[in-house]
């Protein structure tokens, strides 16, 4: 800081005249030399101060190194970018945390939310927990959702629903898998690696239900409705005229029409005992004695 370079005035001549005049003149100097000084103060000649009122300070070129701040309340500071990797933002209790890219939201023992963005994956996560801290609902920006509780809905879109986890799932390994387009339902269960398709329903342009039961023999592969199964499989199907029952790859075996009649093709046994044998042979033996 600049030193005063005004003289101190001569000593009192004892003529107040010239006393007076005197004195003036260094007052004058003395003003006029303070207000530049004061006009001209920077960080360069201002070295430490006591107390410097905000009014009294020009902020065009003022450039702060290190500060020493005692109170400084949220209304008094502006920031245009606060750097989160640097500079960790919580809230009195700490049930608000920002830091890096994630907000966290605690109670007073677990972490219940937390919102963040992995910059090396290029992935969003939204995690809910519940009491204990465990991890209730999960979603990713890649449409991922984990829920560990009860979905109450009152209409549910979804092309495959998956009665395992979604590892076994991806992996061939177990469970039984509902996949649902708009032919209807098909539902698979993975053996040893390979999924087959074990249930089908369906309903077709015409009205017609279907139902196929069982993945057949993998031989003499048969489309119903859009679904496919192979021979063997065992199918029901319903139309305005009859219902039927059936092996995939053959005629009907049983079929119940809308006038009251049952229609049987093929051998009846009932109790391992060939019904229609036996007609026959007692119409054979009846026809012999009429002879």
């Amino acid at each position: 800081m600049p030193n005063l370079t005004t003289p101190i005035p001569p000593p009192l001549s004892g003529n107040t005249g010239e006393d007076i005049k005197s004195i003036r003149k260094w007052g004058t100097a003395l003003i006029d030399e303070l207000v530049y000084i004061f006009n001209h103060l920077d960080a360069g000649n201002v070295s430490e101060a006591a107390s410097v009122k905000a009014e009294n300070i020009d902020t065009t070129n003022a450039k702060i190194m290190n500060a020493q701040i005692g109170n400084l309340t949220a209304d008094k500071l502006r920031a245009g970018q606060v750097n989160t990797n640097l500079v960790k933002v919580e809230s009195s209790g700490s049930n608000l945390s920002i830091s890096g890219s994630a907000i966290v939201i605690s109670d007073s023992e677990h972490e219940r939310f937390r919102a963040e963005y992995d910059p090396q994956l290029d992935l969003f996560n939204f995690v809910l927990y519940n009491g204990g801290g465990e991890p209730a609902v999960y979603i990713n920006s890649l449409g991922n959702a984990v829920f560990s509780g009860r979905i109450d809905s009152s209409e549910i879109f979804a092309s495959t629903v998956v009665g395992a986890d979604s590892l076994s799932y991806a992996s061939l390994s177990g469970g039984v898998f509902a996949m649902m387009d708009k032919m209807g339902i098909k539902i698979f269960q993975d053996d040893s690696g390979e999924r087959l398709q074990k249930m089908g329903m369906s309903v077709g342009d015409d009205g017609t239900a279907y139902m196929v039961l069982g993945a057949g023999s993998g031989e003499g592969e048969v489309t119903v409705n859009g679904v496919k199964y192979s021979d063997e499989s065992f199918v029901i199907q319903k139309n305005d005229a009859y219902a039927s029952l059936g092996i995939v790859g053959s005629d009907a075996l049983l079929s119940f029409m809308n006038g009251g009649e049952l229609w049987l093709r093929g051998k009846v046994l009932i109790n391992g005992r060939d019904v229609l044998g036996e007609i026959d042979a007692l119409k054979s033996a009846l026809s012999s004695q009429s002879e």
